[in-house]
This record gives structure tokens, sequence and C-alpha cells, in this order.
């Protein structure tokens, strides 16, 4: 407890510190404004899709920085109480690596797939000198992070948009999140005062390599990331979706971070944690694919009425009580099969009252008054759709899941 309330007291002062640095507040308003034009540039498509005319990139941007602002300091707590040394992880070959990979497919700039390669590059040829616990177990902390922002964040204002999956076309939400992340590290100094650096305890650190730790002084130094995450769903409501993705991510991130701090006493672990870091992340988007892959669409056309795929927030069908998957059954009496028609009833109507059928309850609900401008319902498709999204196959997806066949077809026979 003395501790934590250490680290507590010395985050609190470095952090006055730091937010009142210009050079910081520069630094993270560019984060932000980063965030913001990833927002913006999302509502843009789903506009164009779907004639959305939400504004909310500026209210998500926000969110997802206080949301960040606490995964940062939950994240500074694991680093310190971890014990990661930042000064000899490879901090260049590590960037450089993965915008490499970057170009051979977008979702290979995370860490893990770099730092695998990194790691099992210095196990082989002793090049580039780097402390491989420690670089394994920053991108383990890093992934803890995000599937904590993720389960709580994660379904935040989903952008709704149409996707062809199988020659079908259905609805769907994209997941997409960024999150500006400040995060501070230990640094050992060797002259300061005392008050303003922390002594650590005896057992510390976990992980081991320090070749003087003993009576050695730590101080704080600010740092600055982003952490983002992407998904597109359409066989689960947001919030489900998230909380498996949280929970498959945090179960790899967990089992990283304890063989990076098993490696330092058994070093032949290294190498298990070097292949896990590239191969348990690509297990974890497989994970999810295979789900999306196999899932009947969720957000499809009802046999009756109009199925609901989202709700405008604010507008007068969220002023009601209207919430997505709920199936429109008559207005004012009148049977709907199309929104065209719902649309049609409510625009010539003064009092509006639809019936609606959500799971097996039959609800009636009134629609306040300015509904007949646009009451704010987002539709499933509906033919003709003249925009959707079209999602790329995942060839790496598609091998796996062939061999996958190939060796449970080999296994019955």
């Amino acid at each position: 407890m003395d501790l934590l309330t250490g680290l507590l007291s010395l985050m609190g002062r470095v952090v006055m510190e730091t937010i009142t640095s210009p050079f910081f507040i520069a630094v993270y308003l560019l984060l932000f404004t980063i965030v913001c034009w990833q927002y913006k540039r999302l509502e843009n498509m789903s506009e164009k899709l779907i004639k959305s005319n939400d504004r909310l990139f500026l209210r998500s941007a926000f969110l997802s920085s206080m949301v960040g602002i606490l995964g940062g300091c939950l994240g500074s707590i694991l680093l310190i109480i971890v014990g990661i040394n930042l000064e000899n992880i490879g901090f260049a070959y590590l960037w450089a690596l993965a915008l490499l990979l970057m170009l051979i497919n977008p979702r290979f700039l995370c860490f893990a797939y770099a730092a695998g390669i990194l790691s099992l590059f210095s196990l082989l040829f002793s090049c580039p000198d780097i402390s491989i616990p420690h670089l394994l177990a920053l991108v383990a902390i890093l992934h803890m992070i995000e599937s904590f922002l993720i389960l709580i964040n994660g379904h935040s204002y989903p952008i709704p948009l149409y996707v062809k999956k199988k020659d079908q076309i259905v609805g769907g939400f994209n997941l997409q999140k960024f999150w500006p992340l400040p995060l501070m590290a230990l640094v050992g100094v060797s002259s300061i005062n005392p008050a303003d650096g922390l002594a650590m305890p005896q057992w510390w650190p976990l992980l081991q390599g320090y070749s003087d730790i003993v009576d050695q002084t730590y101080t704080l130094l600010p740092v600055v990331a982003i952490l983002g995450y992407g998904e597109i769903t359409t066989t689960s409501p947001p919030a489900w979706r998230v909380k498996k993705s949280a929970r498959n991510l945090f179960i790899y991130s967990l089992t990283l971070l304890l063989l990076a701090c098993l490696s330092c006493r058994m070093p032949i672990l290294a190498i298990a944690a070097a292949l896990f870091s590239p191969l348990g992340h690509e297990l974890v988007i497989w994970l999810g694919m295979r789900e999306e892959h196999n899932r009947k669409p969720l957000y499809t056309r009802s046999q009756t009425g109009v199925r609901v795929l989202n709700v405008r927030k604010g507008s007068p069908a969220h002023q009601a009580g209207i919430v997505e998957r709920d199936i429109i059954l008559t207005v004012n009496g009148f049977n709907v099969d199309h929104y065209s028609l719902v649309r049609e009833l409510i625009r010539t109507a003064s009092n509006v009252q639809l019936t609606i059928r959500r799971a097996d309850r039959l609800i009636d609900i009134s629609l306040p008054e300015g509904s007949q401008d646009e009451p704010g319902i987002i539709p499933v498709p509906e033919e003709p759709v003249a925009r959707y999204v079209i999602l790329p196959e995942d060839k790496i997806f598609n091998l796996v899941r062939t061999l996958w066949q190939k060796l449970k077809y080999g296994a019955r026979n």
C-alpha cells in the first residue's frame, strides 16, 4: 500500500508538471486533432453510405481522450510495477520494422509483430542487442491497456454501415476507436533530490535484468502514445462484440506478460515469448474473423415489418425509446414492410403511433413532434441499396481456415 501511495503521489506531481508544459500540450493537442479527423472521416463514410447526418466526432474524440488518460494512469502503474526499462528495447528498430511490415498488411503495424521478429533476430544473431523480456513485456502491457479501453469504450458511438458479405448486403457497425495515451515510465537517476524520487522495495522489479537495481533511485519520464482498435461487426451487437474482443486480447496480453517475466529466469522461454507475440496476436484476430464468418448476420430484413439498424442520438425516435433491432410493424395502424412506406406515413401524419416488436414483446410508441421531418431511424439494408462496403478477403485468414478444414477432414478419414 505504501508503494502504491508513493507511486500515485509521484505520478500526481509529474502529471502537474507535464500538463503545464507547452511542448506536452502541443503534442497532446496534435494527437487530439488526429483523433478528431479520424472520427470525422468515419462519419463522412457512413453519411455517404446511409445518409447519416450524425456529427458526433468531437464528442467521440473527447470521450476517447478522457478514457485514454484513465488508461494511461493504469498503464503507467503497470509499467512501473513490472519494472520495464525503456532504454534498451530498440525503439528505433521497432518502429522501422513495424513500418516495413505495414507495407505487407496494414494490421502488421502493431508492435506485436515487429517485437516478435526483432526478438527472434536478437536470439538467433545477437543483433540488435536488446532486452527481449522488457520489449515483449512492453508489448503485453500496451495490449492489456488496449483490452481495458476496448471494454469500457469500444462500443461507444458505433458507426452504422451497410456491408456486402457472401453476396448479401447486411447492416453492421464500425467499432473503430483511437485513444491518445499519456504514459509515465521509471528511469534511473544517479543524482536527484530524494524528495523527487522513489525508492523501490526489495522485490522490485518483476522483470529482472538490471545490473544495479539495488539502492537505485528512480524518477518518472512522461511518454505520449496512441492506441487504436478496429473491428466491423455484422453478427453481434457492438456491446457484445467488444466484450469478447477485450477478453481475448486480455488473455493474449496476460500470457505474453507471464512468458516475458519467466524468460528472465528461464532464458529458453524467450523463444516461446518471441513466437507467441505475433502468433498469439494473429490468433486473437483469427478468432474474431472466424466468428464473423461463421455466424449468421444479425441486421437483416425481417419477414414482417421493418427492422431498425440504428437510431440517431437525440432524434425523435431516440427520445421515444426506439433501439437497434426493434421491428416496426405498424404506423398509425397501417402494416409496413419497407422503410420508404414508414417515412411516408410519418411525414403525412400529425400524430404518429408505432407498434414495435422487441424480442418477443409488442410495444406501442408515440413519436414526439418534429418526427415528420426526420425521425432519426436507420433501417437495415432494403432493396435497392445504392452504396455499401465490400470487405476484402483476408488472405492469411483464408489460408489458415483452409488448412484447418483440411486437417479436420483428414482426421475424420
